[in-house]
């Protein structure tokens, strides 16, 4: 009956075609609602509080830290290098500042073209690169990491830059709360900690529970066309690894866009990658940054 059907409307001049519903990771899918925003520049090399500590002071106290994530600079010349227990090509002390102006535009864009004034939290810190830039561009900023040591770090680099809107603060990530943080935040920094943890659905739902309007999310991702989580072993040897070792997951774009439609975010895309000048994992589609917006 059906193909008959079909060759008497091909008789009359109609072609029959199959079509598919979109995919259910699509809904609250956009495309990019802002377009192509204003570049915009970290604070680079970070600037010294007048009248605070001297050249030699500032190096002693960089000094007395084995492991640094981050490769800071200072104005006057000044600078720390990058010191990994298990070096990976990919850490490069350029690596941050690449990754600031491919995502942070879209950010700055997204909060009406400026963050001063904005409640900011930065999720798993580390030494506060992340929060530092955001304190420097006028936010109010909350910020945490499990590790004391990095916490360490991160509160010498805000007494030598002079900065009095961040704070840093040793967390557990799953004893984050509102309660715990003093109420929810206009912008929430999820920055290289999802493929660190062994419940990712949950990780994302409770990074939901701390934003009132965004989500930056930034995270390596498994390279398949299915929405699927891959699981690996972590072991706790740097500080670039998880604090615990366990399994660790590493989604895929499609399985972290079906998580986002399943935590409830509003909508979200993919930060698009606009120049080559950008750290090998993302050109390979290893990693991937997403603006979300919340309810």
């Amino acid at each position: 009956m059906k193909h008959a059907i079909q060759k008497v409307l091909r008789h009359l001049g109609y072609e029959v075609h199959r079509t598919r519903s979109a995919p259910a990771s699509a809904a609250g899918k956009a495309a990019n609602w802002i377009g192509e925003p204003a570049p915009v520049d970290s604070v680079w090399p970070l600037p010294r509080r007048p009248g605070g500590l001297s050249d030699n002071q500032i190096r002693e106290e960089l000094a007395k830290h084995d492991l640094w994530h981050y490769a800071f600079s200072f104005e006057g010349g000044i600078s720390v290098s990058l010191r990994h227990r298990n070096v990976s090509p990919l850490a490069t002390p350029e690596r941050p500042l690449q990754r600031f102006r491919h995502f942070m535009p879209y950010l700055i864009a997204a909060a009406g073209g400026s963050l001063r004034g904005k409640r900011i939290l930065d999720i798993a810190c580390n030494a506060g690169f992340w929060s530092i830039q955001c304190a420097l561009l006028g936010a109010d900023v909350t910020a945490f990491d499990g590790r004391g040591e990095l916490i360490e770090e991160a509160k010498l680099i805000k007494s030598i830059v002079g900065l009095p809107n961040v704070e840093f603060t040793v967390l557990d990530f799953w004893k984050m709360s509102p309660e715990s943080l003093g109420g929810r935040f206009d912008i929430v920094l999820n920055l290289g900690i999802l493929y660190h943890l062994t419940h990712p659905l949950e990780a994302l739902q409770l990074t939901k529970s701390m934003a009132k309007t965004h989500i930056l999310l930034d995270t390596t991702v498994y390279p398949s066309t299915e929405p699927v989580i891959h699981l690996r072993w972590e072991e706790a040897y740097d500080i670039t690894s998880s604090i615990h070792s366990g399994i660790a997951t590493n989604p895929s774009k499609s399985g972290l866009e079906l998580m986002l439609k399943h935590v409830g975010a509003a909508r979200w895309f993919e930060i698009p990658l606009r120049t080559p000048d950008m750290p090998e994992d993302y050109l390979e589609n290893r990693r991937a940054s997403w603006l979300v917006e919340v309810p």
